[in-house]
């Protein structure tokens, strides 16, 4: 990687580097800005801006009065192939557990209207009947991620699996509940991006003010037929996001 071009770059590298190693330990209080100006021989401006950088980062807290301390960063690691397996289990769950933290989530289910983006995922007409869950997922009560599931009534409506968090497989994974139907998913795909939180996403995830989420757009697949549509909406200071792809050896005729 090219070394940074603004020196309030290189100032935050140094004290990731120091917090990242362990130097700077969970809990411990960073050089004052003074200090910083000082260690650094850079201007006041240039020392606030690399601590700005940090705290953006999710890497420190700051008091008002009271300097900068280094945030406890055990971030929860979600790995992909685990939702999507049978019998998963509570993926959320054992990824909270991991990280020292106690889960939970809550969550509404209602009917609707698609709008014109969830109907163009689902293949179905503007205006059709889909099934929405909305839940919110805790650790230690608080909240880290918010997914508004859509499911097309056409394929779930008058089935055991109408209401997902009702009927024989509550809390069960969506690989489960569509086999359960005869509809096995044959693929899953993930699209993820990064983007600035909306104003209701900002209040229901208790960000910080300029804290980015990761928003991972999944489709499951029946053949061709899309059977549910997701938006998974997650902090991007509280998760890291784990994707393991499988490489087929080499048969007789690579070599």
């Amino acid at each position: 990687m090219s070394e940074p071009t603004h020196m309030y770059e290189r100032v935050a590298g140094a004290l990731r580097d120091r917090i990242v190693s362990g130097s700077l330990e969970w809990g411990q209080r960073l050089p004052t800005q003074e200090q910083i100006v000082e260690d650094f021989e850079v201007s006041r401006a240039v020392a606030r801006r690399a601590l700005d950088i940090l705290e953006a980062e999710g890497l420190i807290d700051r008091v008002r009065g009271g300097g900068a301390f280094v945030r406890r960063y055990q971030p929860m690691i979600r790995r992909s192939a685990q939702h999507y397996r049978s019998d998963p289990g509570a993926p959320f769950a054992e990824e909270a557990l991991a990280s020292e933290r106690i889960p939970r989530y809550s969550h509404e289910t209602h009917a609707e209207r698609a709008s014109l983006d969830i109907a163009r995922r689902l293949n179905i007409a503007v205006g059709g009947e889909v099934m929405r869950t909305h839940y919110v997922s805790f650790a230690n009560d608080e909240p880290v991620m918010i997914v508004n599931s859509f499911e097309p009534l056409a394929i779930t409506g008058g089935t055991p699996i109408e209401l997902p968090e009702q009927g024989p497989l509550p809390g069960a994974g969506i690989i489960d509940r569509f086999t359960f139907i005869g509809k096995r998913p044959t693929a899953v795909v993930e699209r993820l991006r990064a983007r600035m939180p909306r104003p209701s996403e900002l209040e229901q995830l208790k960000l910080r003010p300029g804290t980015p989420v990761v928003v991972i757009m999944r489709t499951a697949y029946f053949g061709d037929t899309p059977l549910e549509t997701a938006d998974l909406l997650l902090s991007s200071d509280r998760y890291e996001l784990e994707y393991a792809t499988r490489v087929d050896p080499l048969t007789e005729s690579d070599k």
